[in-house]
C-alpha cells in the first residue's frame, strides 16, 4: 500500500507490532510534511500484516465460547470496538511486504491489488488502533485480557449475556494488564498433501478417487479414527460473494497473505485459513474431555464433517479451493458492464474446468523450463 521507507532502523513484523518497529526519523511538523503520504513513515505497516476476516456479535454463552475457540490457533487474533463489535485478523505478512523496510513490492504495478492503491492512508484504521493494543476505540484481545473478560460477564438461565464491563473499565483495566510475551513466530504450513495430489492430476490428466472400500455401519462409530485432523488446522470464514468488480478485487488483496486460500461453492464463498490449533498434539486433541475445551469442539457432529471431504480429498465434489496462483484463471470466468457489476456469475464446475486447464498449462511450461 505504500512506496518505500527512507531511512531509518529496520525490522520486520514478524512476531509483535512492538519487534516490528521502523523508524523514519522526526515527528511531521509543517503542512508541507504533513502532506506527504502516511505510509511513507508507517513504522509497521498493520495493513499489510493484518486481514481483517469476520466481524461477530457476543450475545450469549456460544458465542463467547467461539471467541475463545479462535484465540486457540496460530496467527489468529481477536479485536473488540468500543461498539461492542467483535473481531478475527490473520497476523502474517503479505507475500508482497519487503520484509527489511515494510514497503510493498508490487507497489504502482498490475499486482498491486486496487483495494491497496485506492486505500487513503490519510485517515487510517489500521495505523490508529493496531499500532498500539489498547485504545479508546478499540482493544486487541489475547488470552489473558479474554479471561478478565471471561470473569467479569454474567448469564441468565438461557446463557445470554446479561452484564458486562463498560467500555471505560474494561480499558483502563487492560491498561494495567502486563503485556504478555507473544507466542512464538509461526509460518504457514509447507505442505498440504491433498492440495498436491490434485496438482498431480491436473497435471497428469489422472482423475483422483477416493480410495476408501464401502464400510458398515459400525466402522463409522468413531469417524475422526485415523482422520488427518483437517478441523484442527482449517479455520473456514464465510464471505460475501462478489457482486462488482471492486467486491472481487478484495480476494486478490486476501490471498495476498501465505496460508489464505478462496473457497469456492455454488453459492457461497469462504476465506479458509490453512493454520494450528495449540492443542492439537499428532491428530488428536490434547484437552479432550477437559473443561477448558470449546463448545463447538465437544458437540462438533463428526459424521456430518464437511473438513474431511473439502480440505483431505484432492477434488471434492461441490468445492474449489483457490490460491493467488490461480486467481487469474478464477476473473477470466467473470464478465462485467460498463459499470464493474458483475453481469455473468460462473457456474462452479465451469470455474473449476477453467482453473485446472490454465493451471496445466502453467504446469507443462514450468516441466518444459525445468528440463532445460
Amino acid at each position: 500500500m505504500r512506496e518505500p521507507p527512507k531511512g531509518g532502523r529496520q525490522h520486520a513484523p514478524w512476531v509483535s507490532i512492538r519487534e516490528g518497529i521502523v523508524e523514519h526519523g522526526e515527528a511531521i511538523r509543517t503542512l508541507t510534511e504533513g502532506m506527504e503520504s502516511p505510509c511513507a513513515t508507517c513504522q509497521t505497516s498493520p495493513c499489510c500484516s493484518h486481514l481483517p476476516l469476520h466481524t461477530f456479535a457476543v450475545t450469549n454463552l456460544i458465542e463467547l465460547d467461539h471467541a475463545r475457540y479462535l484465540l486457540n490457533f496460530d496467527r489468529i487474533q481477536l479485536g473488540l470496538s468500543a461498539s461492542g463489535d467483535w473481531s478475527v485478523y490473520y497476523v502474517y505478512p503479505c507475500r508482497f511486504l519487503h520484509r527489511d523496510n515494510l514497503s510493498c513490492t508490487v507497489h504502482a504495478t498490475p499486482e498491486q491489488p486496487r483495494i491497496c492503491a485506492q486505500y487513503n492512508p490519510y485517515n487510517c484504521w489500521y495505523k490508529r488502533t493496531l499500532t498500539k493494543t489498547v485504545s479508546d476505540e478499540f482493544l486487541q484481545i489475547d488470552r489473558p485480557r479474554f479471561e478478565y473478560i471471561l470473569s467479569q460477564v454474567q448469564f441468565d438461565e438461557l446463557r445470554n449475556v446479561t452484564s458486562v464491563p463498560d467500555w471505560a473499565t474494561m480499558v483502563e483495566a487492560m491498561r494495567d494488564m502486563t503485556a504478555t510475551p507473544p507466542p512464538a513466530t509461526t509460518d504457514p504450513p509447507a505442505s498440504d498433501p491433498p492440495f498436491e495430489a490434485w496438482r498431480e492430476a491436473v497435471l497428469t490428466g489422472i482423475e483422483p478417487r477416493d480410495p476408501v472400500e464401502p464400510m458398515d455401519y459400525g466402522a463409522l462409530a468413531d469417524p475422526c479414527t485415523g482422520c488427518a485432523a483437517y478441523c484442527c488446522e482449517t479455520l473456514v470464514f464465510p464471505q460475501a460473494m462478489p457482486v462488482n468488480i471492486s467486491s472481487l478485487d478484495y480476494y486478490r488483496f486476501a490471498l495476498g497473505f501465505p496460508g489464505v486460500e478462496l473457497g469456492l461453492a455454488e453459492d457461497s464463498w469462504s476465506l479458509v485459513v490453512k493454520t494450528r490449533c495449540r492443542h492439537l498434539e499428532g491428530t488428536r486433541c490434547a484437552i479432550f474431555g477437559a473443561p477448558d475445551r470449546p463448545l463447538i469442539c465437544r458437540y462438533f457432529d463428526a459424521w456430518k464433517c464437511t473438513y474431511r471431504i473439502n480440505f483431505g480429498l484432492p477434488r471434492p465434489a461441490g468445492f474449489l479451493r483457490l490460491r493467488l496462483e490461480q486467481w487469474q484463471s478464477l476473473t477470466e470466468c467473470f464478465r462485467f458492464d460498463q459499470y464493474g457489476k458483475i453481469v455473468e456469475f460462473p457456474a462452479l464446475a465451469d470455474v473449476r474446468a477453467h482453473a485446472e486447464a490454465r493451471w496445466h498449462e502453467a504446469l507443462v511450461v514450468e516441466g518444459d523450463r525445468k528440463g532445460d
